[in-house]
């Protein structure tokens, strides 16, 4: 099987060797699973925050050309730690028949892993959030100074020596130009095109876009008003560049375009998108959308073959099989006595995928290695050979020495800590208190515990993640009874 390797080490490790550990390590476990390394992605100095970055993004693209077959990483938070981008990343990659290995968590790849994954998910949200914490009160205390907190500066505006904002002569005038144009009735499309036939460019010297133009024309430190993620807001604190008159008359016009934009189209969320198949052919029923004579419009899912004219089951109505499902995963999630049992199950293969120590010994070696290494150049030194190659080499050494002492000490904290039982009982049970209205909710719910559902003429079978087999149910494994599912009269529309 081919596979390719992500890795990437977040801007506040400033280490190189991050990747080249990362990589190695994937390396060794390629070679314990049969695994053929294709291709290696790297993003340096790259947040897990979110996933805007390069060879990320390229990752995914290849991902879509089915240029590999599987995909390793370090650890769950590289795919990313907010848990919708994860959820995301990995749908795609599942979507094009992509495996995903994890060199450091061992999550097995049944049901019960999928509630495992949940759980780690969890957590390592909750160790992003708080390493950011620490970043956000940096951040904050030059906000509070009123001072650049990095990234991309403000067309129009440059940062002197103790980080405050001037105004840039060679751009400010663009800024009023866009901001007067748009005052006086032209689109966002209008306004880029007279930009980009006149010459001018952004800051980085690329073309115009409406996306660029969007963030900056609501930006107040055009009036001089210094604002800081809603928590600091300093008037006259930069220098404006865009009279108040003008920038309030762009923002009702903002607001009134955007409105009338957003009327046109409205997002819909297909809950049951690669959990429902159709009960006659076995295929993945996937949302649609029609509209009737009326103008109303309805959601509806059909049977893929069916919109090739190859099946006869008639699709089902979103909301009904929605809120079918939901029910039953609600009925479940407040049974106490299930919940126990379903931590339990979960907990046993945890422990049964987490009870090998020979990662922990790779790290041992490849600590021990390292070490060797420094001591036969350090002998190379005190015998006179010095020179610039001998000193990077030994700050490469020693970097590498320091990251693999972090990850036997992580890796060792894990082994003798790990996770608990209780764990996984808190994080189930908090779906007992949850508000099933939102929608945010609903999709952890049919994530975490609906493996698959069954739409046939007369009934509905739903199988959950706690039965014990190893993949999603296909047909013939239903209709042969292999499968306990919860079958339900289908009520027919």
């Amino acid at each position: 099987m081919n596979a390719v390797v992500y890795a990437r080490f977040s801007s506040h490790r400033q280490g190189e060797q991050s990747i080249e550990g990362q990589v190695a390590e994937a390396e060794r476990f390629a070679a314990a699973h049969g695994l053929t390394i294709v291709k290696v992605y790297a993003d340096r100095a790259q947040t897990g925050r979110n996933d805007n970055r390069e060879q990320f993004q390229l990752m995914l693209s290849d991902a879509a050309k089915h240029a590999f077959d599987a995909l390793i990483v370090w650890k769950t938070d590289r795919i990313g730690r907010n848990k919708e981008e994860i959820a995301l990343n990995k749908y795609h990659l599942k979507k094009n028949g992509v495996k995903i290995y994890y060199v450091a968590e061992a999550i097995p790849d049944t049901p019960e892993g999928i509630i495992l994954e949940a759980v780690i998910e969890g957590m390592a949200a909750y160790y992003s959030e708080q390493l950011s914490q620490n970043v956000r009160r940096g951040l904050r205390m030059c906000a509070q100074k009123a001072q650049s907190t990095g990234g991309t500066h403000l067309l129009g505006y440059t940062v002197d020596e103790n980080k405050k904002y001037v105004i840039d002569p060679q751009h400010a005038p663009t800024v009023r130009l866009i901001f007067d144009m748009y005052a006086q009735g032209k689109t966002i499309i209008e306004i880029v095109r007279e930009l980009n036939a006149r010459g001018l460019r952004t800051k980085k010297g690329n073309l115009f876009t409406k996306n660029s133009l969007h963030r900056m024309m609501k930006n107040k430190k055009y009036i001089g008003t210094y604002e800081y993620n809603g928590e600091v807001c300093i008037e006259n604190a930069v220098p404006p560049i865009v009279d108040v008159e003008t920038f309030n008359k762009v923002q009702e016009l903002l607001k009134y375009n955007q409105a009338a934009a957003a009327h046109k189209k409205a997002k819909v969320d297909y809950l049951l998108t690669e959990k429902l198949f159709c009960g006659k052919c076995g295929t993945m029923m996937v949302g649609v959308c029609g509209t009737s004579k009326t103008k109303a419009r309805y959601h509806y899912y059909m049977c893929t073959l069916q919109k090739k004219k190859q099946c006869t089951k008639k699709a089902v109505r979103q909301a009904w099989i929605e809120n079918l499902v939901l029910e039953y995963v609600i009925k479940l999630v407040q049974d106490e006595a299930l919940l126990e049992y379903i931590a339990e199950n979960t907990y046993q293969y945890y422990l049964a995928q987490n009870t090998d120590t020979s990662y922990t010994k790779s790290l041992q070696k490849a600590l021990e290695e390292t070490e060797k290494a420094i001591s036969n150049l350090l002998r190379a030194i005190e015998a006179g050979i010095f020179n610039e190659s001998t000193k990077d080499r030994m700050n490469e050494l020693e970097a590498q020495k320091t990251d693999l002492k972090a990850a036997l000490a992580a890796a060792k904290l894990k082994e003798d800590m790990g996770l608990k039982k209780e764990h996984i009982v808190f994080f189930l049970k908090q779906f007992a208190d949850m508000d099933y209205s939102d929608i945010a909710c609903q999709k952890r719910l049919i994530k975490t515990f609906i493996n698959s559902v069954f739409v046939y003429d007369d009934k509905v079978v739903l199988t959950f993640n706690y039965s014990g087999d190893r993949r999603t149910m296909t047909l013939k494994e239903i209709d042969g009874g292999l499968q306990q599912g919860i079958r339900i009269p289908l009520y027919f529309f």
